[in-house]
């Protein structure tokens, strides 16, 4: 240790008859010895070779410490007697009573009642139901706040609400109907033409073909045809337009198309499928790819003419795999563009 290369030198001069003996004491002994020990490792080392050298000079015949006499302390002392007799104090007995007395107080005569005043009867009367009636209101103002915030949220993100809840009911449908061996994608951003993004809403990869689902949750009658570039929806007295679903799903076709890298007809294979849900009520005669979300999986089993073979699944299953791998790029990439489209 550190402190023993300062405390060793002060201890080998004050060690009795150092200057004027040849040989130390024990401790000083053990001290030097403990350092020999602690630099074994290395021999050639000054502290080594120093702690060696007076060890072999000087602790041949170490001088053993000093006796002391043992002083205890803590032993209590004994009555001492000198001879025949012994000093004996005695004391007066007192009067337990007197003592008893002398040490209870008087006692003290309790302060007169002071009676209530009217003010705090009634506020003590009153306390438990304005308790209640401010924990009434507490809960009430928390429940209008909470019923205001999910009425904000609902308007702001109704329109994404309504299609999250229409895709996920086209998703249980298809994978309740439809095989096993049929590779479904949901949500899919693939790269469109001039370097834009489009984003298919469901895909369904089979050996008969590829299926291209658009999901539409509005509720109402639905007027449009499948030329006219605008669709309207009507409830009640309230009107909207909205793009032609045929229309905006053949976008999402011909991306996947070069995607997939198909053609001629290969091409003809990939087939647009437009899903309503329940809630809509068609007035004019739909095309035969504009279905009910419950009859999208009837609709894709009818195919059953083999179109691509095994190894073309398996390019076509790569290419979308490194696509929905990359979502949260694409996503954030085509988020952008339709930012900018919309503020433009």
């Amino acid at each position: 240790m550190r402190w023993m290369r300062f405390a060793l030198p002060l201890l080998l001069p004050i060690s009795p008859l150092a200057f004027g003996q040849k040989q130390y004491t024990e401790a000083a002994c053990l001290l030097l010895q403990h350092q020999m020990v602690q630099f074994s490792a290395q021999p050639n080392s000054h502290n080594y070779q120093s702690a060696k050298r007076e060890v072999d000079n000087h602790c041949q015949n170490p001088i053993p410490a000093p006796v002391k006499d043992l002083v205890l302390t803590n032993i209590p002392a004994k009555t001492i007697t000198v001879g025949s007799v012994k000093n004996t104090v005695t004391t007066k007995p007192v009067n337990a009573n007197v003592a008893v007395k002398a040490a209870t107080p008087p006692p003290v005569k309790p302060a007169p009642a002071v009676p209530p005043k009217p003010a705090d009867v009634l506020k003590a009367l009153f306390a438990p139901v304005l308790a209640l009636l401010g924990g009434m209101l507490a809960f009430v103002l928390l429940f209008a706040i909470v019923i205001g915030l999910l009425a904000f949220l609902a308007g702001r993100y109704a329109a994404r609400i309504k299609g999250a809840l229409g895709e996920w009911a086209l998703h249980r449908v298809l994978v309740s109907e439809l095989p096993a061996s049929y590779q479904h994608y949901r949500n899919l951003v693939i790269p469109a033409e001039k370097g834009d993004f489009t984003e298919v809403d469901h895909l369904v990869l089979s050996p008969f073909g590829i299926f291209v689902i658009a999901v539409k949750n509005y509720r109402g009658w639905i007027f449009g045809g499948e030329k006219q570039p605008k669709w309207t929806v009507q409830r009640f007295r309230s009107k909207h337009q909205f793009m032609n679903p045929l229309h905006q799903n053949y976008k999402h076709t011909e991306a996947v198309k070069q995607l997939l890298g198909l053609s001629g007809k290969d091409g003809d294979s990939v087939h647009s499928v437009v899903a309503f849900s329940l809630r809509a009520q068609f007035k004019f005669q739909i095309p035969q790819n504009v279905m009910y979300t419950e009859l999208v999986g009837d609709y894709i089993n009818r195919f059953t003419q083999p179109c691509f073979s095994d190894d073309q699944l398996l390019q076509f299953s790569a290419r979308l795999n490194m696509a929905k791998a990359g979502k949260k790029v694409l996503s954030k990439l085509h988020l952008a563009q339709v930012r900018k489209r919309e503020a433009a």
